[in-house]
């Protein structure tokens, strides 16, 4: 999961609502097993990232990042690849 992990750390322009559904909330949750509190600073990192590189201000709120951590420790979901993910999406920044 290479191309995720460089995501994270630089951030998105676009799609990062989108990212944090299908990829970080489920790695992030299912795979890294991290706690609910380390999960939402990872998010939280990630977005200030995106932010800061790509000037990307819009709010994403804890409530939303907290409901789909929720919703994929509940449902046991995987992280879907990039590879897929980009099938699926018009930006080409994935």
């Amino acid at each position: 999961m290479n191309g995720w992990r460089r995501s994270s750390r630089k951030g998105l322009p676009e799609g990062r609502k989108r990212f944090i559904l299908y990829v970080l909330s489920a790695y992030l949750v299912n795979v890294k097993r991290l706690s609910e509190e380390e999960a939402i600073q990872v998010v939280q990192e990630f977005l200030e990232n995106s932010c800061r590189n790509h000037n990307n201000r819009e709010k994403i709120y804890e409530s939303f990042i907290r409901g789909d951590l929720h919703r994929v420790k509940s449902k046991g979901l995987r992280p879907v690849s990039l590879e897929k993910l980009r099938g699926n999406t018009p930006i080409s920044t994935l």
